[in-house]
């Protein structure tokens, strides 16, 4: 069975989807932050972001990257 090219890019998103999720919580893993001190420090509900189901919006992802201090091309660079 062949995918539409439409179905590419939904599979090809979800997975990028999924490596961003999986970065976002690397980093709060590695800095050893809870999910609850994140949103105390933040109002970002960083669960809900590292689920992976979510769009992340480019203003959310850079204050995330500000928080963690690292760059968003570093941030991309350790997905890629």
């Amino acid at each position: 069975m062949f995918l539409t090219d439409f179905e590419c890019l939904n599979n090809a998103n979800d997975a990028f989807k999924r490596k961003v999720a999986l970065q976002i919580k690397t980093l709060r893993k590695q800095n050893r932050v809870t999910q609850e001190r994140f949103f105390n420090e933040t109002r970002i509900n960083i669960a809900r972001l590292e689920s992976g189901i979510i769009d992340i919006r480019l203003e959310t992802l850079r204050k995330i990257c500000y928080y963690f201090d690292v760059s968003l091309s570093g941030f991309f660079q350790e997905i890629y």
